[in-house]
């Protein structure tokens, strides 16, 4: 659980590569986004086309027949057949990483037709890390799962995403160590040993003022118990009941942080409820955001509800707005322009790839 609906403002670390699990180096080069907050600092072309095989095809839907088939091939690669399960998965997982407000008919088309590519560049490299002998354990493949996982929502949210797309947690897995295997292949043969220096980072922070500004902002942490929205009221009043006592144990003198640890539902739960910076219009949910932005360091919130359940924040401290200093800022500049470096680097690999390889779209 978290108390956003969708992210924060300035962001610019690893600003184009997808946050979970699929095409982990491969979305950088095709579906990159730049950071919420921070434009881009060039022109993120496609790769040229080399052929009929390089252009996006017109609609990536598969057939009637296909359609119903989690094993049926969409596309072949060099002979090797990329499933409707993984087409599905793929394009699921790019069109949840969309926004609220890019999430129409017409950005689902286009998600269809930039995760068909993504498997085709993804395939590519994969056979090429095949042929180099990179490994990937079954513990970092399971470690990986469990945070795709835990991005889709809850057990349940997850059990009928799977079923939706005909896939077990098996063929999650097997396509996590695929994406590990890119990613590190990428990072050993590709595009290895990127570097920025101060100069680039300092170009970068200079000519981009407008990203360098944020917010008035409040850091938090929260205790939440969960209550769906549709609950029946025994399960409400049960929840109610365990945010009073947790209420009652803070007022009695026992540690945030550790009560957090304890009893609330989120993820945050895990740092001790440390849920980061809160910001006006940051998409917060609106009574988080009054009681974030209304309390003093240190001070804590009465019981708030929403439609997630109930809340406890307390604020840690409080950051005023105004332009990010360069030296807190450099970190994330510096991820985001070896981002870049390796997004070329890519384009480039796979554009030369796809220029030797056979490519057949069957969608």
């Amino acid at each position: 659980m978290s108390w956003r609906r969708n992210g924060s403002s300035f962001d610019l670390g690893r600003a184009a590569v997808l946050p979970l699990v699929l095409l982990v180096a491969v979305a950088t080069a095709r579906a990159a986004e730049p950071a919420a907050a921070a434009p881009k600092s060039g022109t993120q072309a496609k790769p040229p086309a080399t052929g009929a095989q390089a252009k996006p095809p017109a609609a990536t839907k598969p057939s009637a027949a296909a359609e119903s088939k989690p094993d049926a091939a969409v596309a072949k690669v060099n002979g090797m057949p990329l499933t409707r399960r993984d087409y599905d998965l793929t394009v699921q997982v790019l069109f949840r990483k969309r926004g609220p407000g890019q999430r129409s008919h017409a950005d689902l088309e286009s998600v269809r037709q930039a995760a068909l590519d993504l498997l085709i560049d993804n395939e590519l490299i994969y056979q090429k890390a095949k042929e180099a002998g990179i490994a990937v354990t079954d513990a970092e493949a399971k470690d990986e799962a469990a945070r795709l996982k835990k991005a889709l929502g809850s057990p349940d949210d997850v059990a009928t995403f799977l079923k939706d797309i005909g896939a077990t947690e098996a063929d999650l897995i097997a396509q996590v160590r695929r994406t590990l295997s890119v990613s590190r292949f990428v990072d050993q043969k590709v595009a290895p040993g990127l570097a920025v220096d101060d100069a680039q980072a300092r170009a970068w922070y200079d000519s981009h003022p407008d990203a360098m500004k944020r917010p008035e902002a409040a850091h938090i942490r929260q205790i939440v118990v969960a209550v769906a929205p549709d609950a029946p009221a025994s399960t409400r009043a049960a929840a109610r009941q365990k945010i009073e006592e947790v209420m009652k144990a803070l007022r009695g003198g026992e540690d945030f942080a550790t009560l957090a640890k304890r009893h609330s539902d989120g993820p945050e739960a895990q740092r001790g409820g440390d849920s980061g910076y809160v910001t006006p219009g940051g998409g917060a949910l609106p009574p988080i955001e009054r009681a974030a932005m209304s309390l003093k360091p240190g001070q804590t919130s009465d019981i708030l509800e929403t439609r997630r359940g109930f809340h406890i924040l307390q604020v840690i401290d409080r950051r005023p707005g105004g332009t990010v200093p360069f030296e807190e800022a450099k970190p994330r500049i510096v991820d985001r322009l070896k981002d870049e470096q390796r997004q070329a680097k890519v384009r480039d690999y796979v554009t030369t790839l796809r220029s030797g390889a056979r490519i057949e779209k069957l969608a």
